[in-house]
Formats: C-alpha cells, structure tokens, sequence
C-alpha cells in the first residue's frame, strides 16, 4: 500500500468518527501489520493526516485525532488561537483578582467596623 492509501483509510476512518478526537491512531508497526509497506510509508502517511489537520504527531511517531474543528488548520493557526485563548483567559484573571483584592478591602473595612 501506498502512504495515500494508508492515509486515505485512517482519514475515512477519521471522519466517520470510529476514530474519536483524542484517541491514539495505530503505532506505525501496527499500521504496516495492518496494511502492509513500510514504516518509512507508515510515518508517511500519518504526516499526511498531520498535514491536513487531521493528526498531531506526538513523540515516538504516536499521532493523536485531533478535534473536526481543528481539521485544516495549520500548526500554525492552532497555536495562534491557542495564545489568543490564553490571552483572554489571563485577563479573565486579573479581573478576578481585581474583583478579589475589592472584596477583601470590603470586608476589612466592615471588620474595621465591628471593631474585630
């Protein structure tokens, strides 16, 4: 089999959702068990799925099924909504602190009051 046709069954399998986001895709060994070739066109073929979006290549040649939302993003693209979400998430915070460090002087004053 050629790295498309590998490919070409992991990515029907993708989208069909038999293989769900987060779930591990077969080791490159067992992707040649399974469809014979090489490792060589086993990685191949995962880098394919990586390309377009479908796979994150983890160490060890693991590649883990990425969200459909995700799908056709780049690299790239990801990591740039991901330090956008960040963003807003630390500013989420800092406007709780803000909230925090006003109820604390609240209540010290109201202690204050009670003379505690």
């Amino acid at each position: 089999m050629t790295r498309e046709d590998i490919a070409g069954q992991l990515r029907e399998r993708i989208l069909a959702g038999d293989l769900k986001p987060g779930e591990r895709l077969p080791s490159t060994r067992e992707l040649v068990a399974q469809h014979g070739g090489s490792r060589t066109t086993a990685n191949q073929a995962l880098r394919l799925l990586a390309a377009e979006g479908l796979v994150a290549l983890r160490e060890k040649s693991a590649a883990v099924v990425l969200a459909p939302e995700d799908a056709g993003k780049t690299p790239e693209s990801r990591l740039a909504e991901a330090r956008t979400e960040l963003l807003e998430l630390r500013d989420e915070v800092r406007t709780i602190r803000h909230q925090f460090e006003d109820l604390e002087r609240r209540l010290s004053a109201a202690l204050g009051r009670l003379g505690s």
